[in-house]
């Protein structure tokens, strides 16, 4: 999540340094701005997971972190919840 919000604290100051200047991108900016689909597929990540784990709740009284990151596309993201699923007593 901090890395989230670092990357959208820098996604806001690229924004604004470019409407200020009234300029087309410069090439590090149009990377940063392309850092934010990343930002966005990771928000949909964790919201995907988090409502299969409150429908699993809802439905069996239990979570199965496995079967909840299986919607995850990003590997990376993937395997942080299943290590931090890990540490949670099924």
């Amino acid at each position: 999540m901090r890395q989230l919000y670092s990357k959208v604290q820098t996604l806001e100051d690229v924004v604004h340094d470019i409407f200020d200047r009234g300029t087309k991108p410069t090439r590090q900016e149009t990377q940063s701005l392309q850092d934010f689909d990343l930002v966005m597929q990771t928000l949909a990540g964790m919201a995907s997971f988090f409502e299969k784990v409150e429908t699993q709740v809802l439905d069996t009284g239990k979570a199965d972190i496995q079967a909840a990151t299986e919607t995850v596309t990003l590997q990376k993201l993937r395997d942080r919840l299943r290590e931090i699923g890990s540490f949670v007593a099924p």
